[in-house]
């Protein structure tokens, strides 16, 4: 994923998201670089519910 994906897929948990993925994605959001990575090894989850492909990601990144 490119920083730009990362990026919407913390803001896509960060809105839609429980409690617990909506801390997670704030948590990504103020992360460095490799802590972000670190947060989408361990929780794979945020990429298949908020990642790219989704339609929540995609309806923030492309508003119309």
């Amino acid at each position: 994923m490119t920083d730009s994906d990362i990026y919407w897929t913390f803001i896509s948990a960060s809105k839609y998201g429980g409690a617990f993925y909506q801390r997670l994605a704030d948590a990504g959001l103020a992360a460095d670089t490799q802590n972000k990575r670190r947060i989408l090894n361990e929780f794979h989850e945020l990429i298949e519910h908020y990642g790219p492909s989704k339609g929540l990601h995609q309806l923030l990144r492309n508003p119309k």
